[in-house]
């Protein structure tokens, strides 16, 4: 009667291990799946960042051109249901072959898009962030009409020295 007592505790205790462990990896490919969904959704995200999750806590690893996509990514991953914590630090930010530059640019796309503020061309209460690698000007945030994106990314275009725009604009 003992050892028939034992038996199936030992059965249950394996049991519960086998299903928390189960549950735990339906769990880790769900959240690795949402992650790499909402990833893919973001305008200004590199597509091939690589994603696992093991008990919740997700690894991000690739490279990305800048310090606000390093954010975003790791913004976007930690909004998913039963992300426990991420991890970032194989996610690397490509180096800027001319910090100076790229920090004067920046300085110029932020001067341009306060004066579109300032002369009425952008509607009041966006949030907008700025950064540049290698002259590729990156923009972030929200605004509040739509118009509003194509007129920042134009205004940004007219800089001196910007190769490109890239821009994950919200907006209604």
């Amino acid at each position: 009667m003992v050892l028939r007592k034992i038996n199936i505790l030992i059965l249950a205790v394996v049991t519960a291990v086998t299903t928390t462990t189960f549950a735990s990896g339906v769990d880790d490919l769900a959240i690795t799946t949402e992650v790499k969904a909402k990833l893919i959704q973001e305008q200004d995200i590199p597509k091939d960042i690589e994603v696992t999750t093991k008990g919740g806590i997700v690894s991000l690893k690739g490279k990305v051109d800048t310090h606000l996509q390093a954010h975003k990514a790791i913004e976007v991953a930690s909004s998913v249901d039963k992300v426990v914590d991420v991890i970032d630090t194989e996610l690397k930010v490509k180096e800027s072959k001319s910090v100076l530059t790229d920090s004067i640019i920046t300085a110029k796309v932020k001067g341009k898009i306060r004066h579109l503020y300032i002369y009425n061309k952008l509607a009041p209460d966006y949030d907008l962030h700025v950064e540049t690698t290698n002259q590729v000007v990156h923009i972030f945030g929200s605004v509040n009409r739509a118009i509003d994106v194509d007129t920042i990314v134009a205004a940004a275009k007219e800089v001196k020295g910007v190769k490109s725009v890239r821009t994950s604009i919200k907006h209604p």
